[in-house]
């Protein structure tokens, strides 16, 4: 689905940087020819040449100018496709992430813990201790039931304990 969501937006971008530049041509074209029109009616016969020259000058400037905006164009939508990549790569990211996390669930003598809370209870311990919890690289967790306890290893440095229920 995220493959098919980057290829539409890359097909979408492309097709409304052609578009652009097919407007721009034609509004540079339709300009062209009404200078010409407006140019030769009022200029007389012997200056029809000189007009005619200048008018073919205009016409190369506005060509040149269409360019430029449609390579402008053909740039930004490039940009934009890179970034809605990133953003599908990252959501792709997230929801692999999110289906891959199992609930996990302690029972001994009658009492029960999840391992969401305890992971929460140990991040809030750390953080208590002075420590940011964004720093928190590796985590690693050791249930021991029948102390009613849970021990912990961060960054492979720290350690501590939490209780399970």
């Amino acid at each position: 689905m995220a493959r098919t969501t980057a290829r539409t937006a890359k097909k979408k971008a492309a097709a409304k940087a052609a578009t652009a530049v097919k407007a721009t041509t034609k509004a540079a074209e339709a300009v062209v020819e009404e200078v010409k029109g407006v140019a030769v009616k009022e200029v007389e016969p012997k200056a029809e040449k000189a007009v005619e020259a200048d008018i073919k000058e205009v016409a190369a400037a506005a060509k040149e100018t269409v360019k430029d905006t449609g390579a402008k164009v053909v740039d930004k939508a490039k940009e934009v496709t890179k970034k809605v990549e990133k953003t599908v790569k990252e959501k792709v990211a997230e929801v692999k992430a999110a289906a891959a996390d199992p609930e996990v669930y302690v029972q001994y003598q009658g009492n029960e813990s999840n391992l969401a809370v305890i992971t929460e209870r140990i991040k809030k311990q750390y953080v208590e201790e002075g420590h940011k919890e964004s720093d928190i690289k590796s985590l690693k967790i050791y249930l021991k039931p029948e102390d009613a306890s849970a021990y912990y290893v961060i960054n492979d440095n720290n350690s501590g304990k939490v209780f399970l229920f």
